[in-house]
């Protein structure tokens, strides 16, 4: 089974963006647990100990994934392999209005 993921791993400015906010929850969940008087399990001590990954301009976070896969395309039709696309897809792109 495949692993369902909100960003690319393959893109370290994504890798860091998830990584921040997941250390900045883990840090939450730490603090309430606390004032609860409820047990925190030691995966989220650890990762609430973490250092915070550097900050990153996250500009058109969809749209590079957009362009990557357009590129793994061409790069893929170039190579000789053939692409096949579902008729519906190809035709969202021809408007009669253009």
């Amino acid at each position: 089974m495949a692993i369902s993921r909100a960003y690319d791993p393959e893109n370290r400015d994504q890798v860091f963006d998830t990584l921040r906010r997941e250390i900045l929850a883990a840090q939450v969940k730490v603090t309430l647990d606390k004032e609860l008087n409820r047990p925190t399990s030691d995966t989220v001590k650890r990762l609430a100990g973490m250092k915070l990954p550097p900050i990153v301009k996250m500009n058109h976070y969809i749209c590079d994934a957009q362009i990557c896969a357009v590129a793994q395309n061409a790069k893929d039709i170039r190579a000789g392999h053939r692409c096949p696309m579902p008729a519906d897809e190809v035709r969202r792109d021809l408007d009669p209005d253009g």
